[in-house]
C-alpha cells in the first residue's frame, strides 16, 4: 500500500475570513496547552510578533524556554507540553509561510485576529530590534 501525500493548499488564495479564522484555530490551541501564565495572551502575542518579525517564536521577550524553571525537575508533562507547543508554533509558521504575504499578514489577518491586539502592540518592538 503506498501512501501519497497531498499538496499543501495555497493559502494565499483564501479568503481573509478563512486565513482569519485558521490563525484563531492555531493560536487558541497554544493558549490552551497553558497554564494561563506561561501560555497567557500576553506570551501569545509576544511570541507571534517575534516570529512575524525574527522568524523565530522563541526570540519572544520571556518565552525562550517555556515552562523552564522547576524547581523539582521536569516532568514528563512539562516534556510533553513543550513538544506541543514547538510542534504547534512550527503549524503556525507554516500557516505564515503558505500565506505568503507579509503586508496582508500584518494590516488584514493578524488584526483581525483574537490576537490582535496583542501581536500588533508587541511587533514594533520586535521589529526595533
Amino acid at each position: 500500500m503506498s501512501m501519497t501525500t497531498e499538496p499543501k493548499c495555497d493559502l494565499s488564495k483564501r479568503t481573509d475570513q478563512q486565513n482569519i479564522h485558521r490563525l484563531n484555530q492555531q493560536l487558541n490551541a497554544i493558549w490552551r496547552i497553558g497554564d494561563r501564565d506561561e501560555c497567557s495572551i500576553k506570551h501569545v502575542g509576544h511570541a507571534m510578533a517575534a516570529l512575524i518579525a525574527c522568524g523565530d517564536w522563541t526570540e519572544a521577550v520571556d518565552y525562550t524556554e517555556p515552562w523552564g524553571y522547576y524547581p523539582h525537575g521536569e516532568t514528563l508533562e512539562i516534556q510533553k507540553r513543550r513538544e506541543t507547543l514547538a510542534y504547534r508554533w512550527r503549524k503556525v509558521a507554516d500557516t505564515i509561510t503558505r500565506i505568503d504575504n507579509h503586508e496582508r499578514l500584518t494590516t488584514r489577518l493578524i488584526p483581525g485576529s483574537d490576537f490582535g491586539t496583542y501581536v500588533t502592540q508587541y511587533l514594533e518592538t520586535y521589529w526595533e530590534k
